[in-house]
């Protein structure tokens, strides 16, 4: 699977590496503006989003956690309000990361229409092989999102992580649907294809995943998702 780059930036804490093919989706930053109502908000939204991370900064938690909650309450969408909050309220030892799991569980029940928490409680949770809950997590934000092509694909890459290859499939095709130009989804879709051994899908995802993003030739000759194809000639004919 195409590895997209992350949410979150622990450093140690979160080590982006330990699931065999890393699932998530990079948002773009202007998504997380898109639900508030004027740019006089944004802006507002943008100022109290500095605070809270100078006041983390300077080890007050306590008052940047409430800046961050009282986003999360004002701003159900906003992403980068609870990735803040993680970041100031994770535990620097061996089991911070778990322990966070809980954590949002326990926010998330504080605000159950919150999409953020159930986001990152997916992300958390698959990150750290809780499969089953992270796609729990994902399947109920898409019922508060069902127009979003980034839960779709979230949704898609965690089923190819459980080799739940026809489930991935689907959810790609869901999320190319919504949003046919993004060449990761394609590209990812036809991962999916390779892994459950249907070969003109998978070349034929790759193919136009390339057509619209020509850098992944040489992603593909080297994503182990697709070492079945690497002596096919048809597939070396694309990626070289």
């Amino acid at each position: 699977m195409l590895k997209q780059g992350v949410i979150l930036h622990l450093g140690h804490n979160l080590k982006i590496n330990r699931m065999k093919r890393l699932i998530l989706l990079l948002i773009p930053i202007m998504a997380f503006f898109l639900s508030y109502k004027s740019e006089a908000q944004t802006s507002t939204v943008k100022e109290e989003l500095a605070k809270a991370q100078t006041l983390a900064q300077q080890g007050k938690t306590e008052d940047a956690s409430k800046i961050y909650i009282s986003l999360m309450e004002s701003h159900p969408d906003n992403r980068e309000a609870v990735q803040g909050w993680i970041i100031a309220n994770m535990k620097r030892t061996p089991t911070g990361e778990e322990e966070m799991i809980g954590q949002l569980e326990g926010l998330g029940k504080l605000y159950p229409k919150n999409t953020a928490i159930l986001f990152f409680k997916a992300y958390v949770e698959g990150e750290y092989k809780h499969y089953d809950e992270s796609l729990a997590s994902i399947e109920k934000l898409i019922t508060l999102q069902p127009d979003s092509a980034s839960n779709w694909g979230f949704k898609g890459g965690l089923s190819a992580l459980m080799n739940k290859y026809d489930e991935a499939i689907s959810s790609y095709t869901r999320a190319i649907q919504l949003d046919p130009n993004q060449a990761e989804y394609i590209y990812n879709r036809g991962c999916a294809y390779c892994l459950k051994g249907d070969k003109a899908n998978a070349l034929a995802d790759l193919k136009k995943a390339i057509s619209l993003s020509p850098q992944l030739k040489e992603w593909a000759s080297k994503d182990e998702d697709f070492k079945s194809l690497w002596d096919d000639e048809d597939f070396k004919k694309l990626t070289l």
